[in-house]
């Protein structure tokens, strides 16, 4: 489910808007981070058409505000809120006010309160006396300033009664309390917000449900409860703080431009062809880039000049998640002979100047290749796109994902949130430029279907989170150590879950095709025969500690520092990767080098203590990550260790890690020794 909007009344009724417009109901029957959904957490649709508004928000007991394109102010009421689609005024919007889309931010406090945050960061009082679809607002709907400096936050909330939630860029969560709640600056604390936790900058979204609940969606999509039990600017909430996660697959859309679309194949050398298929609500002009953040904050170099395509809305097939769009042509690309070896997109820019991006990967020249080969994930950024309706995260999961489709996830904006998809391993190529080394660019695809002279290459780096592997990928990587080739695994949560490429290679098959059977049977490590990622890699994700959620990405401590990679800047003992654009470097999805000893036959859990895989036996840890809560054996590894083929494997067994290399100097010594090592 991709989630334009997201918002939540005070008695656990959640509604969301989907990226296809339609309203859906869910309720959490528990209200205490346990999982007890109404309809076993599937959306009841409610509505449609609700894509156009500029903001939707939840005004309690069934009332929703929505603020139309035109900047009008709807009233709707959801009579049923039981999941049935049962509207006051026949489902028909009333005006109660215009203008409000001049307002950055806009948010209910509770008994008809509205606040409003201007682009200056003025926050407004409005009060919907009637709450009934009247037009009828206090001080004649004219918005009474009282208080300043809110443009800053991430996110917004009001828990009713006055209290109000605003996370900073910092992640720090803040408290705020409006005591007199009828229009006068009269605030708790001096208006001053008191910080109550910390962290928070990891969420996508982030929304009251009333009595100090908190909702909150991470940027993959798990949706997770915190309780604040003081309500009074004190640091008190259930579970230590912790939230607990009682749904998945709720992924929050980035800001989505009126161009969208897919291309097909997703990679090409020069002189191949690429084509286009768009659904456009107006012309457009479409400027290649190759993707290189540049000092003005654009997402690429321009490698053409921009062309003029004609708008045409393409329909949107049923189930268009695993049979993808079918749609005709757009533009196509004839790939130049001088491009080179990368990750490009087709930018697509609209008259209003909202941007969408169709990203592919340009393969070498078959006789001009570098020596470092890179891929990119394009399976788990298939597994993870739920546009459509489907992913393979959503309730109900998607047996297969098509890649005809648009790919929202596949954005090189970076929009400050958490990322372990395109942008995050944009980083990484970007780093490895800047460093000065020339890396080919390959897609999962390719690498499943062999490349001709692969071994060829000294190196092949595996970047941020390769999830979802075929068989035959795994089968090539063993081929390609046999052959002497080196691996940098600066990933975590990588070559893990078994995906299986349709007969025609346009979509990806998960969960063996049966969702039914569970997660753990497809794992690559209990397949039969066996593959597990820590013979070769290693190191293997286990479940335990997962999420940045249940534990604050840390540094690592190092722990061999006389191995040369470290190039003697260090000690043991000492801390490297505090700092990252993920956060420190060990952290969100981890990997351990303890072996495994699950029976022959049994399906591993995947968890410490059951758990299938045994590293290499000479395999070296050269320092571990310092998560928190937990600070132990279930924090990163990272590894090396020589194939006796000539090769080794450096693993760095965290996700978080690609977003701390580009910040911290020891990890840079890292890995430009091991590339130095691998290309000499």
């Amino acid at each position: 489910m991709s989630i334009k909007f997201v918002t939540s009344d005070n008695q656990g009724i959640i509604y969301t808007v989907t990226d296809t417009g339609e309203l859906l109901y869910y309720r959490d029957e528990a209200r205490d981070g346990t999982v007890r959904w109404s309809f076993d957490g599937a959306g009841q649709k409610i509505g449609s058409g609700w894509d156009s508004f500029l903001n939707v928000f939840s005004g309690d007991d069934g009332i929703i505000y929505a603020i139309a394109s035109n900047g009008d102010l709807l009233y709707y009421r959801d009579d049923a809120r039981n999941g049935a689609s049962n509207w006051a005024f026949g489902g028909t919007g009333q005006k109660l006010a215009s203008g409000w889309d001049a307002f950055s931010e806009v948010f209910h406090g509770g008994d008809g309160v509205i606040y409003a945050v201007a682009p200056n960061g003025d926050l407004s009082y409005f009060r919907d006396e009637t709450r009934d679809g009247a037009a009828h607002l206090s001080f004649g709907g004219v918005g009474q300033k009282i208080n300043t400096g809110w443009g800053g936050f991430r996110h917004i909330s009001s828990g009713g009664d006055g209290s109000i939630y605003a996370v900073e860029e910092t992640g720090d969560v803040l408290y705020f309390k409006d005591e007199a709640r009828n229009g006068t600056a009269g605030w708790a604390f001096g208006g001053t917000g008191q910080k109550i936790g910390s962290g928070w900058a990891t969420y996508a979204a982030v929304f009251s449900g009333g009595n100090g609940i908190i909702y909150a969606i991470t940027a993959d999509g798990f949706f997770q409860y915190q309780r604040d039990e003081a309500r009074n600017g004190t640091a008190q909430w259930a579970n230590n703080g912790i939230g607990q996660q009682i749904g998945s697959g709720w992924f929050v859309l980035p800001p989505a431009a009126d161009v969208q679309g897919y291309c097909a194949p997703l990679s090409a050398a020069p002189g191949d062809t690429i084509n286009f298929s768009n659904s456009a609500k107006q012309d457009y002009k479409v400027t290649y880039l190759r993707l290189k953040h540049q000092p003005d904050g654009s997402p690429g170099i321009a490698m053409a000049d921009a062309i003029s395509v004609s708008g045409a809305i393409q329909a949107i097939p049923d189930e268009a998640w695993q049979n993808g769009c079918g749609w005709k042509t757009s533009f196509s690309l004839n790939v130049p002979a001088n491009w080179p070896s990368g990750v490009y997109a087709a930018e697509c820019t609209d008259t209003a100047g909202d941007r969408s991006h169709m990203v592919f990967i340009v393969k070498p020249r078959k006789k001009r290749r570098n020596k470092i080969a890179v891929l990119a994930n394009t399976n788990t950024w298939n597994a993870y796109n739920d546009w459509g309706g489907r992913s393979k995260y959503s309730t109900p999961p998607a047996t297969a994902g098509s890649f005809a489709r648009p790919n929202p996830w596949t954005t090189p904006i970076d929009d400050g949130q958490l990322n372990h998809l395109t942008r995050a391993e944009l980083w990484v190529l970007n780093w490895l430029e800047d460093t000065g080394y020339s890396v080919d660019v390959y897609t999962d695809q390719d690498f499943h279907g062999g490349i001709n002279g692969f071994n060829k290459y000294k190196a092949l780096i595996l970047s941020t989170h390769p999830e979802y592997w075929t068989v035959q990928m795994f089968d090539n990587l063993v081929a390609y150590l046999a052959a002497g080739g080196s691996v940098l695994y600066l990933s975590g949560n990588g070559v893990f879950e078994r995906c299986e490429y349709s007969a025609d290679a346009t979509s990806l098959i998960f969960w063996g095709g049966d969702p039914s059977q569970g997660r753990e049977r497809n794992l690559l490590r209990n397949l039969n025969p066996p593959r597990p990622e820590r013979s070769v890699l290693g190191v293997a994700f286990v479940f335990n500690n997962m999420g940045v959620e249940n534990s604050t990405p840390g540094p690592y401590r190092v722990e061999m520092a006389e191995h040369p990679f470290f190039g003697g800047t260090v000690s043991n003992g000492d801390l490297i990767g505090q700092e990252g654009l993920n956060g420190a470097a060990s952290g969100w999805e981890i990997d351990i080098s303890d072996a495994g000893h699950a029976p022959d036959g049994a399906i591993a859990a995947g968890k410490a203590g059951d758990d299938r895989g045994i590293p290499p036996n000479n395999i070296q840890v050269l320092a571990r990550g310092t998560n928190k809560p937990t600070d132990g054996p279930y924090t990163a590894h990272m590894t090396y260790y020589e194939t006796g083929n000539g090769g080794f494997v450096l693993s760095a067994g965290s996700l978080c890690f690609s977003g701390s290399l580009v910040k911290d100097a020891t990890l840079q010594t890292v890995v430009k020794n091991a590339l130095n090592k691998a290309t000499a």
